[in-house]
């Protein structure tokens, strides 16, 4: 059995700029970010796995008003992605203008990216692919 997931590692694993996924041992579902649980089966023995990095963009947000931390980085666009391997994440979408956000599509097919912040924090992004 696997150690318990933890979010802890799931940042580090983006701080590291190697996005991972837990995987379900049970079911193979993919999951992220980390669950006590699977949300397909109900499984609690997972692994880490690689993911493509590629998605497709199924909503997304301009930030205008963002918190203390991120207050220099507004606005800035945040996106749900569902990923290739069939998850949805939420991250940071980089190479559009976030005061012209109609030129936005949803379904737009994404790769993975990492964004340093002005606090110093790598976060997941996306670009169009």
């Amino acid at each position: 059995m696997s150690k318990e997931p933890t979010i802890e590692e799931y940042i580090q694993n983006i701080e590291d700029k190697q996005f991972r996924a837990y995987q379900c041992g049970g079911c193979g579902a993919i999951i992220a970010p980390p669950q006590g649980c699977c949300y397909t089966c109900g499984g609690t023995e997972f692994k880490w796995t690689q993911v493509s990095g590629k998605g497709t963009l199924v909503s997304f947000t301009v930030i205008h008003i963002a918190p203390d931390e991120f207050q220099n980085e507004a606005p800035y666009i945040v996106g749900i992605v569902d990923l290739d391997e069939g998850t949805r994440i939420t991250a940071r979408l980089l190479g559009w203008d976030p005061n012209t956000p109609k030129e936005i599509e949803v379904g737009t097919k994404l790769v993975l990216d990492y964004e340093e912040s002005d606090v110093g924090r790598t976060h997941l992004a996306f670009r169009a692919a």
